[in-house]
């Protein structure tokens, strides 16, 4: 049942969410992070639900420190939250 939330939300993001919903949390995001995460979103959705630490740190070298270390932080919070 959440899986199938999650994927038609997927379905419907769009690149200005992505940005909206970082400039919120203090993440600023360049052109290449904005496309990656857009790409990484799309395409492995259900890996980062299983396992979201583990794809950020995929990506850890194509990411500024800051931004992925605020990634991290967001994750983190966000699986406290709802677990």
């Amino acid at each position: 049942m959440y899986l199938d939330l999650i994927k038609k939300y997927v379905n419907n993001l769009k690149k200005s969410d992505i940005e909206i919903y970082a400039n919120k949390n203090d993440i600023k995001l360049d052109k290449n992070e904005l496309e990656l995460l857009y790409n990484t979103i799309k395409i492995r959705w259900k890996d980062i639900y299983i396992d979201g630490i583990t794809v950020i740190n995929e990506y850890k070298s194509k990411l500024k420190d800051s931004t992925y270390n605020k990634l991290i932080e967001l994750y983190n919070n966000i699986k406290r939250y709802y677990n």
